[in-house]
């Protein structure tokens, strides 16, 4: 090693490491000196476009109570006290029949509110991220957040669906900070290549091992610029600096995945079908997490102002989701339905993957929570007066969730509570005692306290 030349470094340094100068630092020693956990916690988001009708995940035979809010709008949660219930006493409604294997897992969230992000044909970044729906990313969404405190060799992951099918990456509802919006890979294909490319070409160990090399001149170069820089620069500099530096850390521990855990890939990432692109995510999705590749994943299917006309065409369904979502054609009811089920099909068999693979005393899925939603909260044109939302898996014990049924209070009763909290709770089980994420909603502040986690699903 110590014969090559700078110059034969650079020429030989692989595009692959070139990219994640750009990407975000590793964290792993960041929580480590923070005090955070590091026993396994992996999250996956499934967000659909286009709302998640509530009674859609609603159980068979237990009254849903309701109230009108906006005349023309579907009817809204309308609880005057908290219900808390077991699945288990009850059937799955024919949208989550799919999860029934794992329904001793399952907690189904309803009458959370949303309302600071406004609503309408979507509410793109601050879905995930609590704050208004206009001007794009404003701050760090849910899934960047929690991905900043369970840290591997990609941060953070986005998959999914757009109505562009001829594009390999779209920017609808994930972001790492303000203005600062992650990709989310359309083309499974082009994922494959980027996640587990350098991999499956080559001796990645040693190639780290290079690349680190180099690494250490530049890196020692920065430092001597640094001491000839006004403050505010530095400040910058060091910013590069420890990215340079997370840069070797990170390629070196791509030597310790066994490329025997990465499958082929089939017909799938390649088609034009909307249907099988998410299906050939969903794979992608169980092997970035099985190989310890990201502990977070993003699989958007059709979110975004730019997508609420996707159509499903690989389900048999012509019409679009925006005729759907507006009851625009017969039997929009059971399209919608069908689509749904077809989520939990695929979130059934990741999470069948997830669980033959042991880790500690169990399995991957002990320590996985799967959530799905839709950054749309409730409906089409959304109130967000309530966000439906489903929640796979405990997270080994750390959540107090499977088997429940969880409804709270109306939008502006007492204990009602919001997106915001629910989604500090997740903060909290991944180690960021934070108190507040998001905004607050204006019209409940100083009415009903809006810091804090949700105290019924997070463990004492």
């Amino acid at each position: 090693m110590s014969q090559l030349s700078r110059r034969s470094l650079l020429k030989g340094l692989s595009l692959g490491a070139g990219g994640f100068l750009f990407g975000p630092m590793l964290a792993r020693l960041e929580a480590e000196a923070a005090g955070i956990s590091t026993r396994p916690c992996r999250f996956v988001f499934l967000v659909e476009g286009n709302g998640l009708w509530s009674h859609h995940v609603q159980p068979v035979g237990l009254e849903r109570i309701t109230q009108t809010v906006n005349p023309g709008y579907r009817k809204v949660n309308g609880r005057d006290d908290l219900q808390d219930v077991k699945l288990s006493d009850y059937a799955l409604p024919e949208s989550l029949e799919p999860l029934a294997e794992f329904q001793d897992r399952l907690s189904i969230v309803q009458g959370l509110s949303g309302r600071i992000c406004g609503g309408g044909h979507s509410n793109e970044y601050g879905g995930l991220g609590c704050y208004p729906n206009k001007g794009g990313p404003r701050a760090e969404t849910i899934d960047a957040a929690l991905a900043r405190n369970v840290p591997a060799i990609h941060r953070h992951v986005g998959l999914g669906i757009s109505r562009d099918d001829g594009g390999d990456i779209v920017y609808d509802c994930s972001a790492a900070g303000p203005n600062q919006k992650v990709p989310i890979y359309i083309n499974p294909a082009l994922a494959y290549e980027s996640l587990f490319g350098n991999i499956l070409r080559g001796n990645p160990a040693d190639e780290a091992k290079a690349q680190r090399y180099l690494l250490d001149y530049v890196v020692d170069d920065v430092k001597r610029l640094e001491r000839h820089l006004p403050s505010a620069e530095r400040h910058k500099l060091n910013d590069y600096w420890q990215a340079l530096e997370s840069i070797g850390e990170r390629q070196a521990r791509l030597g310790e995945i066994d490329p025997r855990l990465i499958g082929p890939q089939t017909e799938l990432y390649r088609s034009s079908v909307e249907t099988d692109r998410l299906d050939a995510h969903f794979d992608l999705t169980a092997m970035a997490l099985i190989t310890g590749m990201t502990n977070v994943v993003t699989l958007a299917s059709g979110v975004g102002q730019r997508n609420f006309e996707i159509t499903f065409k690989g389900l048999g369904i012509n019409a679009n989701k925006h005729h759907i979502g507006h009851l625009q054609v017969d039997g929009a009811e059971e399209m919608a339905i069908k689509i749904r089920q077809y989520h939990m099909q695929l979130v059934a068999r990741l999470a069948r993957a997830l669980d033959a693979v042991p880790e500690g005393d169990g399995t991957m899925l002990d320590n996985t929570l799967i959530v799905y939603l839709s950054e749309n909260a409730e409906g089409h044109h959304s109130t967000c007066y309530e966000w439906p939302t489903v929640m796979l898996g405990d997270l080994d014990g750390r959540l107090r969730g499977g088997n429940r049924f969880l409804c709270y209070p109306r939008y502006g009763v007492a204990g009602h509570r919001t997106m915001a909290n629910l989604f500090t709770t997740l903060l909290h089980v991944a180690g960021d005692r934070r108190e507040r994420f998001g905004m607050k909603d204006p019209d409940l502040d100083g009415a009903l306290p809006q810091d804090g986690p949700l105290e019924e699903l997070l463990v004492a």
